[in-house]
């Protein structure tokens, strides 16, 4: 037990996670991986003067199993004297909306409350807020075995990260086994998830059958050699991305739209830094990587050694084609007539999108709405990222009264707006979270309402519309 304390300890340290007097939400499901973190993290409150609350996620599955689950999160935090946020969501709609299996639904809307439940505390004090979720040594090999079936490059072979953002995982050196040493021997229950006895789940089954056949058929010690390698695979990325970078800079002009990959210095590169430079380069214009894979990369390469004039259609409203001198990547279509004007007044050459004016200030209950149809108010301190003026993309989506989201595609559907004019409607977005449907209707989630303490006003000419 002492030896997982230790563990936890040199990982926060070795990571920088914790510093005194942070505010820690810990995302509790329950379970013993999460009851490890919540005691651990409480015996190191008074050390260094750690803020903590819990956050459990009732997902509208498993009746009466989740509402025992919530029951006993509420329990274990209060014994462990934590606030408990309880947050109840509805993942066979939102899986269903946004076409998404249950377990990507359930992890997508955990992150969304956890984000939003930290936001909230940090506009409680000022202060930052930190998510520690209880991902172990095992979740770290299993990552990396579905992310090398799927067919992943060594970005997605370097597994979970221990720090991203604002989210932190202090157990992910620990084994199952030392998480479970651990609470029998400070005699602590926890509850199980009868969805993972079952192989419905495709980490599930790798979790079941697929991992302990090998460590009892190859090697007792598998899980060590495939995190090890994840490590190396994810070193290894990170260096091939700076030289892909560095091969970019000095090779490829770049344009707003489009790029040029000369064919000779192309073709002396190493085959690595090849695929990576069109990798890097098809993100860059994508503006976005979930749809690419290096199935796309690889068909790009291949154009080099085509005639003139072959093309391929790629993610994104992205098009490579063969040309004199090269391969030319270039955004096409209505993405091309549609490169946004953010919230710094950027703005890209051609677009007919309309040009907002951005005005933040601070807000007082007695203020009056504007009452404009192209003038919207928001609540500025819900804006995660920069607000962009665009067209649509795959996975966009805007939050309706009660809170439930729903796929922009799905909305658009809804409000009988044309088919071909969807491409064309012009959105405020934050993300892939639309804050507005310019001339339809704007995000319940980012409302002004009573807590609201400063206003993102956006106006925008009617004649531009």
């Amino acid at each position: 037990m002492e030896k997982l304390e230790q563990k936890v300890r040199q990982t926060i340290k070795e990571h920088h996670m914790l510093q005194p007097d942070d505010q820690v939400i810990i995302a509790l499901s329950g379970g013993a991986d999460s009851v490890c973190l919540l005691s651990l993290l409480a015996d190191m409150r008074e050390e260094l003067g750690l803020k903590l609350r819990t956050l459990h996620v009732h997902h509208g599955l498993r009746g009466e199993e989740a509402d025992r689950d919530a029951a006993f999160s509420e329990k274990i935090s209060e014994a462990f004297h934590v606030p408990c946020h309880m947050i109840k969501a509805d993942v066979k709609q939102y899986a269903s909306v946004n076409g998404l299996s249950e377990e990507e639904a359930g992890r997508l809307i955990r992150y969304q409350a956890l984000e939003e439940t930290g936001k909230n505390w940090e506009q409680e004090t000022g202060r930052p807020v930190k998510i520690a979720v209880a991902h172990h040594s095992r979740d770290q090999a299993e990552t990396i075995l579905l992310n090398l079936f799927r067919g992943s490059g060594l970005g997605g072979l370097k597994g979970i990260p221990y720090v991203r953002g604002n989210v932190i995982r202090p157990l992910l050196d620990g084994s199952k086994e030392e998480i479970l040493a651990y609470l029998e021997d400070k005699k602590l229950s926890w509850v199980n998830d009868s969805s993972n006895d079952t192989d419905h789940y495709a980490r599930n089954r790798i979790r079941r059958h697929i991992l302990p056949a090998i460590k009892e058929e190859i090697t007792p010690g598998a899980e060590a050699g495939i995190r090890r390698a994840g490590y190396l695979a994810g070193m290894a990325d990170a260096y091939l991305k700076k030289q892909a970078e560095k091969w970019i800079q000095e090779q490829v002009a770049l344009s707003q739209d489009h790029c040029l990959v000369p064919d000779e210095a192309f073709k002396q590169a190493d085959p690595v830094i090849q695929l990576y430079s069109i990798m890097e380069l098809l993100k860059q214009y994508a503006g976005a990587a979930k749809d690419l894979s290096l199935v796309h990369g690889e068909q790009t390469v291949r154009l080099f050694e085509k005639q003139t004039g072959r093309r391929i259609s790629l993610p994104y409203h992205l098009q490579a084609e063969k040309v004199y001198g090269g391969v030319r990547i270039q955004v096409c279509g209505a993405k091309a007539e549609n490169r946004g004007t953010d919230a710094h007044g950027k703005k890209e050459p051609g677009i007919p999108l309309p040009e907002p004016e951005f005005e933040v200030f601070s807000y007082e209950k007695a203020m009056e709405f504007p009452q404009k149809m192209y003038t919207k108010w928001f609540d500025c301190d819900k804006i995660k990222g920069t607000p962009v003026v665009r067209t649509r993309q795959t996975g966009d989506y805007i939050t309706l009264a009660g809170g439930s989201k729903k796929a922009l595609r799905r909305f658009m559907i809804d409000e009988k707006i044309p088919a071909d004019m969807r491409d064309q409607v012009a959105l405020l977005a934050d993300g892939d979270h639309i804050m507005w449907v310019i001339g339809w209707r704007i995000s319940s989630y980012y409302k002004i309402g009573p807590d609201t303490k400063r206003v993102l006003q956006v106006k925008i000419k009617k004649e531009e519309q």
